[in-house]
């Protein structure tokens, strides 16, 4: 397998500043593929920007390497790494025209005349934005300006695309196009890109593959739906979405199957991820509220197959219309209290519950798994 980047035990400790004897980057190893889109997902202060400067060059570890292509960049400054950056500040010349600014990257390299002029052309193609070579940034929107940071990043060809935050200034309508359009942008030329951001619906639109960070460590690397669907950790399935934790006691285990008890009469049963090494003890269930539905407790029960099928009764505490769906909050065995989503959609029969009612939750085993903390 190809990878264009790759961070081998990777610290980074600031010695001098404001932020002196901080472990900003601690232990981080990872290997990013060819051609991919790999984003660094996580709160601020967590070291993803960090991270991303040291890719750069802007900033050098104090321990571990990193590799470009197999190359080692210890030594390599910032201009001779085949790697281009764009940041949330777009950084445009105000006195030069849109061609200029793209075109400046190139003269630098040595690179004038028609030669550069038909590179910046065709970089001006790629973001869709011909139209405006011969304008200043001033003249331009905040998303056409964008672009052109885009444009002038590409126009030297990088073998890795680093994005800081890009969009953080757009208007929402504005950074959802343009999620959708740095996407189709990176598909389109091929090239990795490497995008920071502490926006959960951002990497999970873009990424092909996502490294959740915190406290300067990375937590877990997966797709968007392995990230999701099977948080490793109570920090993941906190930070991305929003999730259901469940306390109990995990009582056994067998067959890839857990039972865990919430309260004195109520045990249920869970997922068991693979090598996992807790035999009892106090766990947590994260369940997102998407995969709970609700009854009236007393319905008839909708279910053929019940082996597969959690069903407990609880009080409804509060009720929600937020548009597209309703949120259901409901107290159940064990004191805990978890939250429902149920669609608001026309071929749905709706039911009116009422606040205090007695209600029954219920989900499917696939819908679960088990952390021990």
């Amino acid at each position: 397998m190809a990878y264009d980047i790759r961070l081998k035990n990777v610290v980074k400790v600031f010695s001098s500043g404001k932020h002196k004897g901080v472990v900003a980057v601690d232990n981080v190893s990872l290997d990013i593929e060819d051609g991919e889109f790999f984003a660094l997902l996580g709160p601020s202060g967590c070291g993803k920007t960090t991270t991303l400067r040291m890719i750069a060059g802007f900033e050098q570890p104090t321990e571990g390497s990193i590799l470009i292509r197999d190359e080692p960049m210890e030594h390599v400054p910032p201009f001779h790494r085949p790697v281009n950056t764009v940041f949330q500040d777009y950084a445009l010349f105000p006195h030069m025209t849109v061609l200029q600014n793209i075109m400046f990257g190139l003269k630098m390299e040595g690179l004038s005349g028609d030669a550069a002029k038909q590179r910046a052309y065709e970089a001006l193609e790629l973001v869709r934005l011909p139209e405006v070579a011969n304008r200043r940034p001033s003249q331009m929107s905040g998303g056409q300006q964008q672009r052109v940071a885009l444009a002038r990043a590409l126009v030297k060809r990088p073998a890795v695309l680093l994005l800081d935050e890009p969009l953080g200034a757009l208007d929402l309508k504005l950074r959802k196009q343009m999620q959708y359009e740095l996407k189709s942008m990176q598909q389109q030329v091929g090239i990795t890109f490497i995008y920071v951001t502490h926006d959960q619906e951002e990497a999970m639109t873009m990424a092909d593959r996502i490294a959740v960070m915190s406290e300067g460590r990375v937590l877990q690397v997966g797709s968007p739906r392995d990230i999701y669907e099977q948080p490793q950790s109570r920090f993941v399935a906190d930070f991305i979405g929003e999730t259901n934790f469940i306390s109990g006691t995990l009582e056994s285990h067998d067959n890839g199957v857990g039972h865990v008890r919430l309260a004195q009469d109520t045990v249920v049963d869970v997922q068991m991820p693979k090598n996992f090494s807790l035999s009892s003890g106090a766990v947590t269930i994260p369940i997102r509220p998407e995969r709970i539905g609700l009854l009236p407790n007393g319905n008839d029960s909708p279910f053929h197959n019940m082996e597969d099928i959690t069903i407990l009764t609880g009080h409804l505490l509060d009720s929600q219309y937020i548009g597209t769906d309703t949120r259901y909050t409901v107290k159940i065995p064990g004191d805990n209290e978890i939250v429902v989503r149920i669609q608001n959609v026309d071929y749905l029969e709706t039911v009116d519950f009422e606040i205090g009612q007695e209600v029954q939750v219920f989900w499917s085993l696939k819908s679960t798994h088990v952390l021990d903390h």
